[in-house]
């Protein structure tokens, strides 16, 4: 088990640094065109978007009777998040339930739960994505044909029946657990899916500040900013490509391309990649830090502790 764990975060951080690296010679132009400040506000946009999209998960999990702890909650979720550079969107969830005898987790329930985190997170962001929809209509009659799924992804939120189905079905292609996953209450549901919404709009409000720095003004660059790279996000993270690469960013393209075109959009797709990765490693590097150094710390105070001596008698 330890050589694939080391095989699988070794690969995590191949795919970062080849990420980085491949943008490496544009990266300096696309900052200065878009100016620092600007930069820095939508590098502070995505950052902030980790910590509904946590919130949102412990409370699926508190909801399906894992209790865990904030520090532990916070160890499995930051720790799993790093497989999401690895191809597919499933791999946050087999990770969970890998940890979760050391957590004293039930394995199966936290598989579950990540399976259910999969679904509701990707069905909230297809919700985000309406933002976008009028403008895209706007420009192009063909993006009728895609408020069918939209409308589909909203009423499978509203109802449990066909939510149910979606992750039965998403438990057996996994051939995890002996019984279906159990559902949410519709109370943990929404909870969860709130959180998801304001963790889409927070990360995809980086492109609406990139847009904006670029001379679009601000109310189409903030529901296409954030409708569009929702849509694109989700795409990508459903892909089998590693981080959404290239999928992301053709689905970014398509429909930030109503507002910006040539050099600009160009600029607008690079520094999303970059800041949103920079965004989630920041967080994940932090967050594991100080849980760490907490850790590190408690354990050396109760070796100082000093002992009571026993009575003799």
């Amino acid at each position: 088990m330890k050589p694939l764990k080391a095989i699988a975060y070794a690969s995590v951080f191949v795919l970062l640094v080849w990420q980085i690296w491949d943008v490496r010679d544009g990266l300096g132009g696309s900052v200065r065109s878009v100016g620092w400040r600007a930069t820095g506000i939508a590098t502070g946009c995505s950052v902030l978007s980790q910590f509904p999209s946590f919130l949102a998960w412990r409370r699926l999990v508190a909801g399906a009777g894992v209790r865990l702890s904030l520090s532990d909650a916070a160890w499995i979720f930051f720790m799993s998040g790093a497989t999401r550079y690895l191809p597919g969107a499933i791999w946050p969830a087999v990770t969970q339930a890998a940890m979760a005898k050391r957590f004293g987790a039930p394995r199966v329930r936290l598989m579950a739960t990540g399976v259910a985190a999969v679904v509701l997170t990707a069905l909230s962001g297809c919700l985000v994505g309406l933002l976008a929809f009028p403008r895209l209509v706007a420009d192009d009659p063909m993006w009728w044909l895609m408020l069918p799924v939209l409308l589909s992804a909203a009423a499978v939120m509203m109802s449990p029946r066909l939510l149910g189905r979606l992750l039965a079905l998403g438990q057996r292609v996994l051939r995890q657990g002996e019984h279906e996953i159990e559902l949410p209450d519709r109370r943990t549901s929404m909870g969860m899916i709130s959180l998801s919404v304001l963790a889409w709009c927070c990360n995809g409000m980086h492109a609406a500040v990139i847009a904006i720095a670029l001379g679009v003004p601000a109310w189409p660059a903030v529901t296409l900013g954030v409708g569009g790279f929702t849509l694109s996000a989700v795409a990508g993270a459903l892909s089998l490509t590693p981080a959404g690469i290239g999928v992301r960013e053709v689905v970014l393209g398509v429909t930030l391309g109503v507002l910006l075109t040539g050099p600009n959009l160009v600029t607008l797709l690079l520094l999303s990649r970059v800041l949103t990765t920079f965004g989630h490693v920041s967080v994940t590097l932090a967050v594991l830090g100080l849980l760490t150094g907490t850790r590190y710390a408690g354990r050396r105070r109760n070796k100082e502790k000093p002992t009571s001596p026993v009575p003799t008698s």
